[in-house]
């Protein structure tokens, strides 16, 4: 991998991790579906923003494509959310992420990527990290979290696939349609589960911060998403958990499964390997 592209799954893996703790911290306070919407609404003008300083041309193909990653993305968030209030986190959660990374890495490796040795013993041990990250003992699969997980991980998967296509003479164009779609999706969302969409004042600042890193977080993603292999897209997003999971134990103080430890371990050493490949 060139040091650019590395550098920029690292600055997304940080922000987009980060927006997740925030938008978890948002939904336990608030409406689930509510917090979401917000989220993804405040992204838009930051990713606005974003592209206008990196510029790039208006490609009718590539707002398309976004637009087929914003869907992805609803698709993703929503099958996520209902899931939770469905089945045991620990069963969604890893599922997935697992499916979310396996989509792109199954669809590059049938197109012809071949990472190396060295690539694939990473790419190896970072399936078994998503996995292990997510997992918490005691908590059997069901048919449901199995599904809903499986939904969300093709949404989110498709998402990848789709901003991959895109190309660099477009910028973050493509961003900006998939972030505005996601959030008309969203708001559609919760007119129709009839939640109310009003936040909670102690949601509010971590919805906004939610939005706001999740928006810098995707425009790192899409860039590196226009020059990286799937495979190494697919490992990406898969382990953006990894950093949720860390943050959590570091600033809410939430206890870890010593399993979820070895999943962090496992998946530095993974993100080294491939790096490096």
């Amino acid at each position: 991998m060139e040091a650019a592209e590395v550098l920029l799954i690292a600055v997304a893996t940080v922000f987009i991790g980060s927006a997740d703790l925030f938008g978890g911290v948002a939904a336990r306070r608030s409406s689930p579906f509510a917090s979401a919407a917000w989220s993804q609404a405040l992204g838009v003008p930051v990713l606005f923003a974003v592209a206008l300083v990196v510029g790039g041309e208006l490609i009718g193909r590539d707002l398309l494509l976004g637009l087929a990653a914003g869907c992805g993305a609803a698709v993703g968030v929503g099958a996520l959310y209902i899931g939770f209030t469905r089945a045991a986190m620990g069963v969604v959660a890893p599922t997935a992420a697992t499916v979310a990374a396996g989509v792109p890495i199954i669809i590059g490796l049938v197109g012809g990527e071949r990472p190396s040795a060295l690539g694939l013993i990473g790419l190896a041990l970072a399936v078994v990290a998503i996995v292990a990250v997510g997992f918490v003992p005691g908590e059997r699969p069901t048919l449901a979290g199995m599904a809903f997980g499986g939904a969300s991980g093709v949404g989110f998967g498709t998402m990848v696939i789709a901003y991959a296509a895109t190309t660099s003479d477009s910028g973050l164009w493509s961003a900006v349609a998939g972030r505005t779609t996601a959030a008309l999706l969203a708001g559609i969302a919760v007119v129709a589960v009839g939640t109310d969409w009003r936040l909670t004042v102690d949601a509010r600042l971590p919805a906004a911060l939610s939005g706001v890193l999740a928006a810098l977080g995707m425009a790192a993603f899409v860039t590196v998403s226009q020059t990286a292999d799937l495979v190494v897209l697919g490992v990406a997003l898969g382990l953006f958990p990894t950093m949720t999971v860390l943050l959590a134990a570091v600033f809410l103080k939430e206890r870890l499964a010593p399993t979820q430890w070895a999943g962090v371990a496992l998946a530095a050493t993974a993100v080294s390997l491939i790096s490096v490949a």
